[in-house]
C-alpha cells in the first residue's frame, strides 16, 4: 500500500505549509484493519512504481495518470486495500495540482469504499480531507474534521495526531488566533521525527511573524528548511525558504530575503512547480534590485527565462518529461 501523509504537509504558503509527504510503499491509514490480501499484482506494482517516480520528480500530471491506472487495476483485482491506497494517492496528486474539488470527490469515493468493506473512516483519510479543505480556504470545516481526528481513540495514530495539531496551528495562524497557534505548538511537544520537528519550527515561525518578531521568524523558517532538506522533503523545504524570505523582507534585510526567494524559486523550478517558482524568482529579483545585488538578479532572470520558454513550448504548463511505467 502507498501512503502520502507527509508529502502533503507543507501547505502554509499557499494554504497549508503542510504538503503532502513523500510517497512510500507502506499503507494508508486503513491498513491497521486490512486483512491479508491476494498475491502481488505485477501491473499494479508497475503503475504504482511509475506514479511514485513521477511524483518524486514533481511530474504530478504523470503521477495522476499512473495512479488512475493503478486504481483501475485495483478495481479489476477487487482489492479494497489497493483501491483505498490508489484513491488516497490520487487525491494527494490532485490536491498538489490545486484541483481541490476533484480531490475531495476522490476522498468521498474512498469513504464509500470503506462503507462497502464495513470499515469506519480512517484517520489518515480524514486528515487528507481536512488538508484539502484548508488549502481551499474552508478553515472552519477543516478544523471541525481535525476535532474528529483528535477525538478518535486509536493508539497507532500518535503521529497523525501530531500532524493534525500542525494543521490546526496553520489554521489558527490564518485566523489570527494566536492562542490557538500557541496551543498547537504546545501539543506538538518536542518530537524526535524530522518532519514533526520541522512542523514545530514552522509554527514557531508563524507565531513570530504574527508577533512581528521578524528575526526570530526568519531563524525558525531557516531551521524548518534545514530539517525538510534533511528529511528529503524538498517540496516543503522550498515553502519554508519562501517564508524565510518573507520574514527577512519584513525585517528589511533585502539581500537575505532575495537569497532565500532565489533558493526557493530555483528549487521549485527544478521540481516543475512553475507558478511558485515564477512568483519567488520575481520577488528575488525585485529585492536584489533594492539591495543592489546584480548576481541575484541575473540568476533569477535566467531561471525566469527558462520558465517562459518551457511554458511557451507546453501551453498546458506541464513542461514535463515523460516517465515510462516500465
Amino acid at each position: 500500500m502507498i501512503r502520502s501523509l507527509r508529502s502533503f504537509y507543507g501547505v502554509g504558503f499557499i494554504g497549508l505549509l503542510m504538503t503532502i509527504a513523500v510517497l512510500t510503499i507502506s499503507g494508508c491509514g486503513s491498513s491497521a484493519q486490512r486483512q491479508e490480501g491476494p498475491p502481488a499484482d505485477a501491473d499494479l506494482a508497475r503503475f504504482n512504481g511509475a506514479a511514485r517516480q513521477a511524483f518524486d520528480a514533481g511530474l504530478l500530471r504523470q503521477a495522476e495518470k499512473f495512479y488512475r491506472m493503478a486504481l483501475d487495476q485495483a478495481y479489476v483485482r477487487d482489492d479494497t486495500g489497493a483501491i483505498l491506497d490508489a484513491r488516497y494517492n490520487l487525491a494527494v496528486c490532485l490536491m498538489n495540482l490545486q484541483s481541490y474539488e476533484e480531490a475531495l470527490a476522490v476522498v468521498q469515493y474512498g469513504y464509500a469504499e470503506m462503507r462497502l468493506a464495513g470499515r469506519g473512516r480512517s484517520v489518515d483519510y480524514l486528515l487528507l480531507e481536512a488538508t484539502i479543505l484548508h488549502r481551499r480556504g474552508v478553515l472552519d470545516e477543516a478544523r471541525q474534521i481535525t476535532d474528529q481526528i483528535l477525538s478518535a481513540s486509536i493508539p497507532e495514530s500518535a503521529v497523525i495526531h501530531r500532524q493534525t495539531h500542525f494543521l490546526r496551528g496553520l489554521i489558527a495562524a490564518e485566523q489570527d488566533d494566536l492562542d490557538g497557534l500557541r496551543a498547537a505548538i504546545i501539543a506538538l511537544g518536542q518530537p524526535e521525527e524530522l518532519q514533526l520537528r520541522a512542523d514545530r519550527q514552522e509554527l514557531l515561525g508563524r507565531l513570530a511573524m504574527a508577533e512581528q518578531n521578524w528575526d526570530a521568524a526568519g531563524s525558525a523558517f531557516d531551521s524548518a528548511a534545514d530539517l525538510r532538506r534533511e528529511a528529503l522533503d524538498y517540496r516543503e523545504m522550498v515553502r519554508a525558504l519562501a517564508w524565510g524570505g518573507k520574514a527577512n523582507e519584513k525585517a528589511e534585510h533585502h539581500r537575505e530575503a532575495g537569497i532565500r526567494y532565489l533558493r526557493a524559486g530555483r528549487s521549485a523550478f527544478l521540481q516543475n512547480q512553475f507558478d511558485d517558482a515564477r512568483k519567488w524568482l520575481n520577488q528575488a529579483a525585485q529585492l536584489a534590485e533594492t539591495a543592489g545585488d546584480d548576481q541575484i538578479i541575473q540568476e533569477a532572470l535566467s531561471y525566469l527565462q527558462e520558465i517562459e520558454a518551457l511554458t511557451a513550448a507546453a501551453p498546458e504548463g506541464s513542461g514535463e518529461k515523460k516517465i515510462s511505467e516500465e
